[in-house]
Formats: C-alpha cells, structure tokens, sequence
C-alpha cells in the first residue's frame, strides 16, 4: 500500500506542474517577451486598457494579450469573475473572439508597419504595435 500513496502522490505533483503550478504562464512575470496586459477596469481606461501600450515587436514577432481584467463588474460582459474583453484590429487583420479573465490571444506579425486595435466591446480601449524590420 505504501508504494500505491508514494505513487499516487508523485502523479498528483507531476500533474499539477503540468498546469502551470509555479510556472503559471497567466503571472505577468513568467510570460513571453511582447506580452501586452488587459488591465483591471480596462473598459475605463482607453488607451492605458493595456500595458505597456504602445507594444513594439521586431518583424515576424509575436505579441501576446492577456486579459487580466479580473475585477467584478456588472453588465452582459462582466461578472464575479471579471470583464470579457477582445483584440481587434482595426484594419480587421486579427480579431481574437471573446476573451474571458485568464484567456489569451496571439499574432504573429509579418509586415513593418503601425497596427492599431480596440476592444470590440469597449471601443474607448485602444492600442498600438509598431512593427520594425
């Protein structure tokens, strides 16, 4: 019996690094380069709804939006557990859908250039990338 415990034990252990345990990458500390923060109360803050904003991101890079907006709110987007919130870009080139509290989006950007976004549900939220070759 004793082996069954120890064995049972290091299964639990391994399953829960495998979700993140302490390297969960949702911790603004442990995550890519070009990542991008959906901030509390983002829907109040326009252009400081994400930070750092503007994001720059070499050609072929990769910026990651997290939305750490988990601040209880009311209305069809809000809840106990935060605000739902999405990337769009306003030329249409990336849309991200809905991102509830803890989910992510990411785009790979291709071509030079300044690339400017918003919040589909909160308009007054907007962003920048600039691109540099």
């Amino acid at each position: 019996m004793p082996r069954l415990v120890c064995f049972l034990g290091a299964v639990s252990v391994a399953a829960c690094s495998a979700c993140g345990g302490g390297d969960d990458i949702n911790q603004p500390g442990n995550r890519p380069d070009h990542s991008v923060s959906i901030v509390s109360r983002a829907e109040t803050k326009a252009t400081e709804a994400f930070s750092p904003n503007p994001q720059s991101v070499p050609v072929n890079g990769v910026v990651h939006w997290y939305n750490d907006d988990r601040a209880a709110a009311a209305g069809q987007y809000g809840g106990s557990s935060g605000t739902i919130h999405t990337i769009n870009a306003d030329d249409l080139s990336f849309l991200s859908g809905n991102l509830t509290p803890g989910r992510s989006f990411e785009h790979t950007f291709a071509t030079p250039g300044t690339y400017t976004y918003h919040c589909s549900i909160h308009p007054t939220m907007r962003g920048t990338i600039t691109v540099t070759p």
